[in-house]
């Protein structure tokens, strides 16, 4: 089993897990899975780091708009006129709430 499958196997675990209503501990019993590999991977998929989206974002550059400010267009359609001076950081956080 590559790891993403094993990813997946557990994945899928833990969320039957939650939606049965039942213990961790009779869960595992009932499907025969040890306890503490059952918590192990719990863990381990909870740190995990959420995957990263790309959305492909359109700058304009118009007479129009004040060159104090740029313009963003999602692929959602939304746009955003952001002023020029913030930081990689601000921008991603614009990114993030527009999607």
């Amino acid at each position: 089993m590559s790891s993403q499958e094993k990813h997946q196997y557990w994945s899928s675990l833990i969320e039957q897990q939650k939606q049965s209503g039942i213990s961790i501990t009779q869960f595992c019993a009932e499907q025969n899975i040890s306890y503490q590999t059952f918590y192990t991977w719990a863990k381990k998929l909870r740190t995990q780091p959420e995957p990263q989206r790309l959305q492909p974002i359109i700058v304009t550059d118009t007479s129009v708009v004040s060159e104090n400010v740029v313009t963003l267009t999602l692929a959602n359609g939304l746009r955003a006129q952001l002023p020029i001076h913030l930081s990689a950081s601000q921008i991603q956080h614009w990114v993030a709430a527009l999607q």
